[in-house]
């Protein structure tokens, strides 16, 4: 007797891998799973590598592209006819803009299908600014660094150096800078910077370590652990090598966090150890999943199908994960080299690349082509 697929729906971006790694992971979970994707007219870019990615791969079973914007009433009214023409059961979000997009209408989408298991609006709103959370935290008594809204130079001079400052309403590590001393021109040009507003948060000297979260309703139901051990510099995500942990301090202050937060759904939070102090604080959360959710999987906890069995009210034993390393293939070459090797080969994507190896050997190729053109323009403007 053949099984019954079941159709799932990600109306999500194609320039980045997270709906991706979702893909996979559900796919992972149960191979019954029909996976169609939606892409807006503005989350994707024919000059990206992850467009030839997502085109490619065979996990993706029904792959769109939308003419509209994904804020327009034209992409809404797509995603419900795709829902009902192809007999959608559930829809997942994957990135930041997704989740955005799935929480605001999820109201009239649940009308037609499920929806992946959200935490409330405003737990959201907090969640997505920078400045709405710190405050949440602060009035529910959880570390986190000295924070304030910059408004003006005398919020910055206030501060003991170094300090870090970020947008708001950023991710990724995007326009964050760390200033080691005060610089009323450095201020200056960032407060007159319209378009962003920033907060200025304490510099916390230690090491990072973040924990990736399932909630029902405030109670952590599954969780990861995991040190980034990535290259320091910049402040984007340092994933090409983790090492998972247990910690009891970390998971009690994100457990307070969710709780106070009373969250339903997945995300990722992003703590630091204080030296000086001896202790972790919260520095940021991201309402979505994240780009370690591969490495997650592979310790044994698949976070997009276990939201897709608490969405659908099936229950699951309680689920543990191994203390041990991943990282990806670059990294584990490099470590090779310069016999800083501490994980078997098992411990790397290789797995995961191998069985979508006409996807990896496409995207590539076109990396490599698009990088050599970069280079050229790049040399031909510095002979101009």
């Amino acid at each position: 007797m053949k099984t019954k697929q079941i159709s799932v729906l990600i109306p999500d971006q194609s320039n980045n891998p997270l709906a991706y790694y979702v893909v996979r992971c559900l796919k992972e979970g149960k191979q019954e799973f029909n996976i169609n994707m939606i892409v807006a007219s503005d989350q994707v870019s024919n000059n990206d590598s992850w467009s030839v990615f997502y085109n490619k791969t065979n996990f993706i079973d029904n792959l769109l592209f939308s003419k509209y914007e994904m804020n327009s009433p034209g992409y809404l009214n797509e995603v419900i006819q795709i829902i009902e023409n192809a007999e959608i059961e559930i829809v997942i979000p994957a990135s930041e803009a997704g989740f955005k997009f799935v929480s605001k209408h999820r109201d009239k989408l649940s009308k037609f299908c499920k929806v992946a298991a959200l935490p409330s609006y405003d737990a959201l709103d907090t969640a997505f600014d920078k400045w709405k959370f710190s405050l949440a935290l602060k009035q529910n008594n959880i570390p986190i660094p000295e924070t304030v809204l910059l408004n003006s130079i005398e919020d910055a001079s206030a501060f003991k150096y170094p300090v870090i400052i970020k947008p708001t309403n950023g991710s990724g590590g995007k326009n964050i800078q760390k200033f080691d001393a005060f610089s009323e021109e450095g201020f200056q040009s960032v407060i007159d910077n319209k378009s962003e507003v920033y907060i200025v948060q304490e510099y916390i000297d230690g090491y990072d370590i973040d924990c990736n979260v399932l909630c029902l309703e405030g109670q952590v139901i599954a969780y990861t652990i995991q040190q980034p051990l990535g290259v320091e510099g910049g402040f984007s995500p340092k994933i090409d090598k983790l090492k998972f942990v247990h910690n009891s301090s970390v998971i009690d202050i994100v457990s307070r966090t969710m709780k106070a937060l009373k969250w339903s759904g997945v995300a990722h939070l992003d703590l630091r150890f204080d030296s000086k102090n001896g202790n972790f604080k919260v520095i940021e959360i991201n309402p979505r999943f994240w780009q370690s959710l591969m490495g997650s999987l592979s310790v044994g906890v698949n976070f997009p199908y276990l939201l897709y069995l608490l969405t659908n009210e099936i229950s699951f034993d309680t689920v543990s994960y191994q203390e041990k390393y991943y990282a990806k293939l670059p990294r584990f070459v490099k470590d090779a080299f310069n016999g800083t090797l501490e994980y078997d080969l098992s411990d790397t994507n290789i797995k995961y690349l191998l069985s979508d190896f006409n996807s990896v050997f496409q995207f590539s190729i076109h990396d490599f082509f698009r990088n050599k053109l970069y280079n050229k323009k790049k040399k031909f403007a510095k002979s101009i």
